[in-house]
């Protein structure tokens, strides 16, 4: 059954690099826009993401999605226009979560993220607003 997953997490995994490099990139001057505040919005599966961004960092984000839940312990980098985020969870060394955000525009952002657990596989997109 771990065998079986392994195509799938390579494929996700090369999927999310290509979608951060597409995002990668600053404005014409090469400095960041200012995305500080707190976002809000949807997952495609139903669910809602939430985080707060201060300066540079990500400084919380929590994703509810009906078959989980995805929260960062620490601080993320934003780079440009995008940040992504990614750890193995204490629990097991095949679990494994993911998250990428691309910024619009200061007042939105749409990404994907990836949680796996054991054998189980959990993947969607996000879209959020800063009022």
């Amino acid at each position: 059954m771990k065998n079986n997953l392994l195509p799938l997490v390579r494929k996700l995994t090369v999927l999310l690099l290509l979608a951060l490099l597409a995002g990668c990139g600053g404005g014409d001057d090469g400095e960041s826009l200012d995305y500080a505040g707190n976002w809000q919005g949807r997952t495609s599966n139903g669910g809602t993401i939430v985080f707060t961004v201060q300066g540079n960092l990500v400084v919380s984000l929590r994703l509810v999605d009906p078959q989980g839940v995805i929260w960062f312990p620490q601080p993320t980098d934003i780079q440009g226009n995008s940040f992504s985020a990614e750890y193995e969870t204490d629990t097991a060394a095949t679990d494994f979560v993911s998250l990428d955000c691309t910024f619009g525009s200061i007042n939105q952002a749409t990404g994907s993220y990836s949680m796996r657990k054991g054998s189980s596989v959990l993947t969607g997109t996000f879209s959020a607003q800063h009022p």
